[in-house]
């Protein structure tokens, strides 16, 4: 069995997806073809009607398609229809085309190596798509609250509607402006500091003990602008590149029904 598979986005260059995927699929002797597509908003559509028509199995969706990749598919996921947003598309054996979101599920497996969710106060930094898309999954680890704040807060008030009426989240899902706790575990869904040091706008009530976890990663041993910051607070800090590669697994078990090992280190990304 050969599989057509890519990723998508604007930007793309950067992406270690096709680098992760080969090694899954040198791990696991299943033959894929995966390669990495820039493709612009304006040409999303035609894009997703010519991979699949042309023999496409599967792609992953980064930025800025994670949304609008849903005008194109037949069907989703419940945890898809209730963030609104999804980072894989798989085309099933009738020829549809599925999406389904892989970003919580890699985040929890990699939050799971590194500290507890279970019972904790947990901060998330930001309320646009890779904020949404992580909330259903740290809600099923059952932790104590879910907090978010966002510098607009339109979209904060939008994203605790969202799931604060959902009969399918438990956790109580709270404004930081009403929590007054200590914060166990914060997690940085935002793109502040990709272009510059990373601030927030207000002090956060954490301590040495917080683990701070930002979704954004580094190629190599540098931190990035949230670990920077993270660090004059916290010894317990850590980026998103464990995540990357477990929601990238997942990817690749919905396309090719074998969860390959996820031990892959940034020097095995950089050393080809």
């Amino acid at each position: 069995m050969h599989y057509k598979l890519g990723v998508i986005g604007d930007p793309i260059k950067h992406s270690l997806s096709p680098k992760i995927h080969n090694i899954f699929s040198k791990q696991t002797n299943i033959d894929i073809d995966y390669q990495a597509y820039h493709v612009l908003e304006d040409n999303l559509d035609r894009f997703l009607k010519d991979f699949f028509s042309e023999g496409g199995d599967g792609l992953n969706i980064t930025l800025p398609h994670k949304i609008n990749c849903l005008r194109f598919t037949n069907n989703y996921s419940s945890l898809v229809s209730l963030i609104g947003a999804a980072n894989t598309l798989h085309k099933d054996s009738s020829g549809r085309i599925f999406a389904e979101s892989t970003d919580g599920i890699g985040l929890v497996k990699d939050l799971k190596n590194k500290c507890p969710i279970s019972l904790k106060n947990i901060l998330i930094l930001g309320a646009g798509g890779s904020a949404l898309s992580i909330i259903p999954s740290i809600d099923a680890c059952k932790p104590r609250n879910i907090i978010l704040d966002n510098r607009s807060k339109n979209n904060l008030e939008n994203a605790i509607k969202r799931f604060s009426e959902s009969k399918e989240i438990y956790s109580r899902i709270m404004n930081l402006d009403d929590f007054n706790e200590e914060i166990d575990l914060v997690i940085n869904a935002t793109s502040i500091g990709f272009s510059g040091p990373f601030s927030w706008n207000r002090e956060l009530k954490i301590s040495n003990e917080t683990v701070l976890y930002d979704l954004s990663y580094s190629k190599d041993d540098t931190q990035t602008p949230f670990l920077k910051w993270a660090s004059q607070y916290s010894e317990k800090y850590f980026d998103g590149f464990g995540m990357l590669i477990q929601q990238a697994a997942a990817s690749f078990e919905l396309w090719t029904g074998v969860l390959p090992q996820t031990k892959i280190t940034k020097s095995d990304l950089l050393n080809d």
